[in-house]
């Protein structure tokens, strides 16, 4: 049986954005952080430089991106309250007047769909022992090198430690199982994949899973959820088993 060793912690704040990769002039957000944004608040809990110019990082700086690759890390997101969405009005800079001067510039008014009463939890492993250890002490002790927020600098995430635990992989007899995370679809297999039930609310979307160090997508899958946090039910020919929390599937 394969066993990894877990984390798992909260996420909490009152507005999050995570910006949906196509869309422009008024932004949307998907409804969880997608991986590559949880990535980046791990390298900043855990205090990872960031490049000194597009593409460029100090000598022996890894990039976040690269550190947590999917090879080296896994994580899971559970939504541990309903989803819910509004827009609000950002005053930004209006480049269309003038790109460099400031003053000339002015304003404009952009309205940006944001989550309200952000609560997810993380579920996460690491093949490198030493920073999983160090990652788990800050995120105990609530000892960050950077500020953590939620996909906008101005809002803030606060991060509560749970548990450190294990995940043993369990692998199907073919029947559905039920999932507490959000589900990559890539990972189903069957004809039905997915057991619908009529009074749950599903989303899913086209989210980005990787990226390299020039912030270029390597890999987009459909990620499937239940705007209230209910369990999913899918065929999947394996699945990570978290004794007394549930069962989970890595992104």
């Amino acid at each position: 049986m394969n066993s990894k060793e877990l984390l798992i912690f909260d996420i909490k704040g009152e507005y999050g954005h995570f910006r949906k990769y196509n869309t422009t002039t008024s932004p949307l957000t998907y409804s969880i952080p997608t991986r590559t944004a949880i990535v980046g608040m791990l390298g900043a809990i855990i205090g990872m430089e960031r490049e000194v110019s597009d593409g460029v990082y100090q000598e022996g700086v890894i990039p976040v991106q690269e550190f947590f690759s999917k090879k080296d890390c896994d994580i899971a997101v559970q939504i541990m309250k309903p989803i819910k969405k509004v827009n609000i009005g950002f005053n930004l800079i209006n480049t269309k007047t003038s790109f460099y001067n400031l003053t000339r510039a002015g304003r404009t008014q952009i309205e940006f769909e944001l989550v309200k009463d952000v609560h997810y939890r993380i579920f996460l492993t690491m093949a490198n022992e030493v920073f999983f250890r160090e990652l788990s002490n800050l995120i105990k002790n609530k000892h960050h090198y950077f500020t953590p927020y939620l996909g906008l600098a101005q809002f803030t995430a606060e991060i509560d430690y749970i548990q450190l635990t294990r995940a043993n992989e369990v692998f199907s007899s073919g029947a559905y199982t039920e999932i507490i995370t959000a589900v990559n679809i890539s990972k189903l297999h069957g004809e039905a994949p997915v057991e619908f039930q009529r009074e749950f609310v599903y989303s899913a979307n086209n989210m980005p899973i990787t990226m390299d160090r020039y912030r270029n997508v390597l890999e987009y899958s459909e990620v499937l959820i239940e705007k209230s946090g209910n369990s999913l039910k899918v065929n999947v020919p394996a699945f990570y088993e978290v004794d007394k929390v549930g069962n989970i599937l890595f992104l």
